[in-house]
C-alpha cells in the first residue's frame, strides 16, 4: 500500500511538473496570437470632409508685361502688380487699388455695376479670399482678346459707351480694356494730386510714351 501511494504522488508530481511546463512555453505564445488577432489592424486615416481643396499655384507675380505681341504702333507696357496691389495706389492716394478694379470678373453678379456683366466668382477677389480658394485668376486676355485674334468658340465683349452725345458701341479688345482701366485711373489721380505729373514714369492718358515702347 505504501508503494502504490509512493507511485501515485510520484505520478500526480510529474504530471503537475509537466503541465506547469507546457503552460509556461505555450501559453505566451497563445497569449500573444490572441492578443495580435484581437487587435484591430490600423485603418487609413478618414478624409476631413470640411478641409478647404488644395488650392491652385499660389505664386503671385511682380511684375508683368501687358500688352504683349501688340499689333499698333504702341508696343509692350511693363507693369508693377506689386505696387499696384500692396500701395495706395488709389486716386487719392489714400487706399490700396481693389482687386476688383482690375479682375473685375471675379466678384459676385450683384456687385456689379454697368457695364460689366460676367461675373465668375461668389466672392469678391481679395488677398484672404485668392489664398483660400483654387481657383484661378484669369488675366485679361482670357476674355479681351487682340484683334484677329479670338478663339472660335468666344466672342469678343462689347460695351456701349457715349462719345458725342451719342451711344456707341465698342469691342473691348486688349486695347482698349487696357487703356480703359489704366487710363481712367491715372487720369483721376492727376485730376486729384496734379504733383504725380512730375513723378517720373507717371503718366496720363497723353503720354503714350510713358508707359509704351514703341514697336
Amino acid at each position: 500500500m505504501t508503494n502504490l501511494l509512493k507511485i501515485f504522488v510520484i505520478t500526480v508530481f510529474v504530471s503537475a511538473a509537466a503541465f506547469i511546463a507546457i503552460g509556461s512555453v505555450d501559453l505566451p505564445d497563445l497569449r500573444t496570437t490572441v492578443q495580435a488577432q484581437a487587435k484591430p489592424s490600423p485603418t487609413p486615416a478618414t478624409a476631413n470632409t470640411t478641409a478647404k481643396p488644395p488650392a491652385a499655384d499660389k505664386t503671385m507675380s511682380k511684375e508683368f508685361t501687358l500688352g504683349k505681341d501688340s499689333l499698333s504702333e504702341y508696343g509692350e507696357v511693363p507693369f508693377s502688380h506689386e505696387t499696384h496691389a500692396f500701395k495706395p495706389y488709389s486716386p487719392d492716394g489714400k487706399s490700396v487699388v481693389g482687386c476688383v478694379e482690375c479682375h473685375h470678373t471675379d466678384q459676385p453678379k450683384s456687385a456689379m455695376k454697368s457695364p460689366l456683366v460676367t461675373s465668375e466668382r461668389e466672392v469678391s477677389l481679395t488677398l484672404e479670399s485668392w489664398k483660400a480658394s483654387p481657383q484661378k485668376v484669369n488675366e485679361c486676355r482670357f476674355c479681351h482678346f487682340q484683334d484677329g485674334s479670338v478663339p472660335d468658340d468666344k466672342t469678343m465683349p462689347t460695351a456701349l459707351y457715349t462719345e458725342g452725345g451719342k451711344s456707341i458701341k465698342k469691342d473691348l479688345n486688349n486695347e482698349l480694356a487696357y487703356h480703359i482701366n489704366c487710363n481712367t485711373c491715372h487720369d483721376a489721380a492727376a485730376k486729384l494730386r496734379p504733383e504725380l505729373k512730375k513723378k517720373p514714369g507717371f503718366a496720363t492718358t497723353q503720354d503714350c510714351l510713358i508707359c509704351h515702347k514703341s514697336n
